[in-house]
């Protein structure tokens, strides 16, 4: 009787102390969690979080209606946009964002000044973007992009 309580102790310990090893190095290689971060904090520090996947909060101030694949938004100070950029894999965005307050979630990337911002229709009389004009003169963020990944609307 004591063999066999002893002899299913012994496996139990076995497993459990396996179970923990497993979990160890599966937390060990898992990528670091999405931050979520303020606009605040992404403008006064944005090289902390440079390569690596963030949300943030903001309203969105400006859709692209050419190719719906640009979106801006702000956070408490309107002067200050981050450039939101989807991929060829995701669908436009929403007209229907504009205005809303928003949670927006990509990597976060450096760029050069106007890569990937070049508004399609630059050249055209009359059609350069005033957002994009305005984010070439902000003092940060300026060279940003924020490459979407999934938004939610509050």
């Amino acid at each position: 009787m004591i063999r066999r309580i002893l002899g299913i102790s012994m496996i139990a310990a076995l497993l459990v102390s396996c179970g923990n090893t497993t979990e160890d190095k599966t937390t060990a290689e898992e990528p670091a969690a999405k931050a979520e971060v303020t606009f605040a904090s992404l403008t006064e520090n944005p090289d902390n979080y440079t390569g690596k996947e963030i949300t943030v909060e903001g309203k969105v101030v400006h859709v692209c209606m050419h190719s719906g694949k640009k979106m801006y938004i702000v956070g408490e100070d309107p002067d200050i946009r981050l450039f939101v950029s989807a991929g060829d894999d995701v669908p436009k965005f929403p007209t229907e964002l504009l205005g809303s307050e928003i949670k927006v979630t990509g990597m976060l990337e450096k760029i050069q000044k106007g890569e990937d911002m070049e508004s399609e229709h630059s050249g055209e009389e009359g059609e350069d973007c005033e957002t994009e004009a305005a984010m070439a003169k902000q003092p940060v963020l300026a060279d940003m992009v924020l490459n979407y990944s999934a938004h939610v609307e509050k």
